[in-house]
């Protein structure tokens, strides 16, 4: 089934079976009907990473940044150079979310990505309703997408970039289903533009994708005055506003990211991989433009899917990393292509097609499971120790990635530290990171690096002027270090500050597991009260 526009484009409704008239919900029936898909779709998200699945370890430190931010309220600025004003707006509402229901810090965070996946898929489907005469399997397939593919791609689901393209998604449909803006009002328009300008201040390097496809449109239509329509002046005022007062007034926020960046130089990629991983992200376009020429395709869907594919491989290559998080936008571009374009396409190459995106995501699928067998360990440690982190201050060095975020989100304790992972530690090891090595320990350092140093002495002032109740000590992994091993009370030997916090604490558990390894250190004073 397709649908007619204005400009002759036909486009898939793809999800689309029988009759508009007979499966659209509406009145008493869609009420029903919405309430119950919302209620399954949420309850099936939050059982699944209940009983099933830990969340990505990024999300779940993030949050926890998040819950340490609430807690140290003005005082957290002492303690934290770097914290963008939209992550700490958007998961921070996790905190209240968690004492407001009860649920677990980690699942509130979960909430919240499930119920931006309803707004999402729920916005775009009143728009092809309203245009096209979409049944509710536009709402169902949408969201079962956006759903399972980023719990398929590594765990994904709820990260950054899974909240961008909830944004781009309605913003899509909408710029196909009304080319010329005469089918749907200003009112969902402005609902679009806020929506989409809001997920874009969590990663604004995506407005690229936002910004060509506009591009594209408006030179194929011959209409640049369409360059100006409410949802882009909108969005795109959202996110000038957001960078002009997070870091055009203010200096210091402007250091702060140079700071970090320099702290995970460690982790950046070298350029010859960069540019390989470009080449291997763009073959596929490649074909695509191929066969939109060898079966004349509508030139408007052509230049928009690549457009979304262009923005999204050029926002990971800005970033000169091409971890799995940066490249879920890239597959969810290429499968919007697809969208677009699989009925003018021979079944044959829909299906090849289909089948070089699976092959992907079945690999990051399978590396997930190192990471969830890591939590299933740790947790079995803690618990086989009789020890618990419930409601205790728990200081954590660790290298990344990391179960403790994770096992510190759900299991109701407060990290005591900003940082997710300790990464300027690698950047001051990284020269010592040589074959020749061979998994030796890392030798203790001094950091001199002023930048680093000032992420070092944030930590040791918080521990210092509010010591945590317990440290954790993480040795399970050294990545992005290749040849030496970190051990933290090795690598701060020579830091008299560290060493004085330290002898505070006590081992109360040192675990040796297959995949996870570290040191649970109680403070001695505490025993005492």
């Amino acid at each position: 089934m397709t649908s007619e526009n204005t400009d002759g484009m036909a486009l898939p409704d793809r999800f689309e079976i029988g009759s508009a008239s007979k499966l659209n919900a509406s009145g008493v029936a869609g009420t029903i009907f919405y309430v119950l898909f919302s209620v399954v779709l949420l309850t099936a998200v939050l059982a699944f990473y209940l009983l099933v699945y830990s969340p990505h370890q990024d999300l779940a430190g993030i949050t926890l940044s998040a819950q340490l931010a609430d807690a140290l309220g003005d005082a957290f600025d002492e303690y934290s150079l770097y914290f963008p004003p939209a992550e700490r707006g958007w998961y921070g509402l996790a905190v209240p979310l968690s004492e407001l229901t009860g649920l677990r810090l980690d699942l509130s965070a979960i909430l919240l990505a499930g119920l931006a996946v309803l707004f999402s898929t729920t916005l775009a489907y009143r728009i092809r309703r309203e245009t096209a005469g979409a049944t509710p399997l536009f709402l169902l397939v949408p969201a079962a997408v956006l759903v399972v593919l980023p719990v398929l791609y590594k765990n994904v689901f709820g990260l950054r970039e899974h909240m961008v393209v909830l944004g781009l998604w309605p913003y899509l449909v909408l710029r196909l289903s009304d080319p010329d803006s005469s089918k749907i009002g200003w009112k969902t328009r402005l609902l679009v533009g806020a929506w989409l300008g809001a997920t874009l201040t969590l990663k604004y390097l995506y407005a690229i994708v936002v910004l060509l496809v506009e591009l594209a449109d408006a030179v194929i239509q011959r209409r640049l005055v369409s360059l100006f329509r409410i949802e882009n002046l909108v969005s795109g005022a959202i996110v000038a506003l957001y960078l002009f007062f997070w870091l055009v007034i203010d200096p210091a926020e402007r250091e702060a990211i140079g700071i970090m960046v320099s702290a995970i130089d460690a982790n950046i990629d070298n350029p010859v991989r960069n540019w390989a991983k470009l080449a291997i992200h763009s073959a596929l376009a490649l074909a695509l433009l191929a066969l939109a020429y060898i079966y004349k395709l509508p030139l408007r869907i052509t230049a928009i899917g690549l457009a979304m594919v262009a923005g999204a491989v050029i926002a990971a290559w800005m970033q000169s990393r091409w971890y799995s998080h940066h490249e879920f936008p890239i597959t969810l571009a290429y499968i919007g292509w697809l969208w677009m374009a699989w009925n003018k396409l021979k079944r044959v190459w829909v299906l090849a097609i289909s089948v070089f995106l699976v092959v992907p995501i079945a690999g990051e699928f399978h590396s997930t499971g190192y990471y969830q067998d890591s939590v299933s360990e740790l947790e079995e440690a803690m618990d086989s120790s009789g020890l618990s982190v419930q409601d205790k201050r728990v200081g954590l060095l660790t290298m990344h990635p990391s179960p403790f975020n994770q096992y510190l989100a759900s299991e109701g304790a407060m990290r005591w530290i900003s940082l997710m992972n300790n990464a300027y530690a690698a950047s001051e090891l990284k020269v010592h990171d040589v074959k020749e090595s061979n998994g030796a320990l890392a030798p203790a350092i001094s950091i001199t690096s002023p930048e680093r140093q000032m992420l070092h002495d944030e930590m040791l002032r918080l521990w210092e002027d509010m010591p945590p109740d317990a440290l954790i000590l993480d040795h399970s992994t050294s990545w992005p270090l290749d040849h030496i091993k970190v051990r933290w009370d090795r690598v701060f030997a020579e830091d008299e500050r560290f060493q004085a916090i330290l002898a505070q604490y006590r081992p109360a558990l040192e675990h040796e597991g297959d995949l996870v390894k570290f040191t649970y250190l109680v403070r001695i004073e505490s025993e005492g009260d």
